[in-house]
């Protein structure tokens, strides 16, 4: 039940924004729908560690006094990204039939 909630909750997400994005720039929904599924699945790979947690891994040796070795990121894809996957595949796929003429 949690997974269907946070599959809907992404795809509400993602929608929300392809429509604000769409709308702000006066354009059909499906002419960003590719770009903003990637940009969210790009912002799973770029979300964890750089200067923010080097910044809270430091903070907290200062205030411990213990050095806290170095954490290597691990990437473990959830619903939430998965759901992102699908939903660009599937903006790309509609994309290329909407646009088909230009591209054949």
């Amino acid at each position: 039940m949690k997974k269907i909630a946070f599959s809907l909750l992404t795809l509400g997400i993602i929608a929300f924004v392809n429509w604000g994005v769409s709308l702000f720039f006066n354009a059909d929904f499906i002419e960003y729908s590719f770009f903003i599924g990637l940009a969210f699945v790009i912002k799973f790979f770029n979300s964890s560690g750089g200067f923010t947690t080097n910044l809270t891994r430091l903070n907290i040796q200062s205030y411990t006094g213990i050095k806290m070795d170095e954490e290597k990121p691990l990437f473990t894809p959830s619903i939430v990204f998965y759901i992102a996957i699908i939903y660009t595949i599937i903006s790309l796929i509609v994309t290329f039939i909407y646009y088909k003429n230009y591209f054949v």
